[in-house]
């Protein structure tokens, strides 16, 4: 058999030219070489391309795309506007073969592009299949991919720009995605015993959307189930505080009722 492992190459046994990062940032990497801006950055062309990932970066329609990048222009000026910031991003991307337009459809090449947000799915899928196979020695594959979603998910989709109509869509379903999918993954390792694993978890999920309330609840079990009390005090300080703050909101009775399991344990040991 090859020495390929398809577990630590994403992308395959041929790395694709071109990979975007999406997630909690957005970055351009060409043939390993970040691209970037020159003086007077390409603001338009980019946008027309995260326009166009999140959108599903496939057969995505230009008037689609020209309503959101010029919706106050129309007829023949729309169109020139399409065509000159397509060519523009093309030049920029340095390959005209990375954006594919077919009758009236734009479409990112997914042989030439990798797309951080399509492997994050991509995963999430391969994990739930694991999960459902009968335990069969795929822990350590489990184990890999989990991994690499967690490295993977920095952020929630484009959170760096400024929130617009156009990006919702995608950024909640990924981000719905990735907390249920942490939440599935840190019960798959509960499960087995192996709570550190779920704590990894748990805590990646704080880091990256800390007004979650469940991904508290269930870090401060794992941290109390290994006799970590301490930090599970900590998680559920962090958690009050967070929800104080930003949303004016206290803790539910079900987190309230660990915390107070925590304290009396305390007092016991005490």
């Amino acid at each position: 058999m090859s020495g390929y492992n398809s577990l630590t190459d994403p992308e395959g046994p041929q790395v694709k030219p071109l990979r975007i990062y999406t997630l909690g940032r957005f970055s351009l990497v060409r043939d390993r070489v970040v691209l970037r801006c020159a003086r007077k950055a390409p603001s338009k062309p980019l946008m027309l391309l995260k326009v166009l990932i999140a959108n599903g970066g496939r057969q995505v329609g230009a008037i689609n795309i020209a309503s959101i990048l010029w919706p106050d222009k129309d007829g023949d000026l729309v169109q020139q506007s399409f065509e000159t910031t397509l060519h523009r991003l093309r030049k920029y991307l340095g390959d005209d073969g990375f954006l594919l337009l077919e009758d009236g459809r734009l479409t990112l090449n997914s042989e030439k592009v990798w797309v951080d947000a399509w492997e994050f799915e991509r995963h999430l899928g391969e994990l739930r299949r694991l999960m459902a196979m009968p335990a069969s020695g795929e822990s350590d594959r489990f184990d890999t991919l989990t991994s690499r979603v967690l490295g993977m998910y920095q952020g929630h989709f484009l959170s760096r720009d400024d929130s617009a109509c156009w990006m919702v869509s995608m950024q909640e379903r990924l981000r719905s995605k990735f907390i249920h999918g942490l939440l599935e993954f840190g019960g798959y390792w509960e499960a087995r015993g192996l709570m550190n694993k779920a704590i990894e978890c748990y805590r990646k999920g704080i880091e990256v959307d800390d007004l979650v309330e469940t991904f508290y609840q269930r870090l401060m079990y794992c941290l109390m189930a290994t006799g970590r009390e301490p930090e599970a005090i900590a998680a559920y300080r962090q958690c009050r505080h967070v929800l104080s703050i930003v949303l004016g909101l206290q803790p539910t009775a079900a987190t309230s009722q660990i915390y107070q399991d925590l304290l009396a344990r305390n007092a016991k040991r005490a």
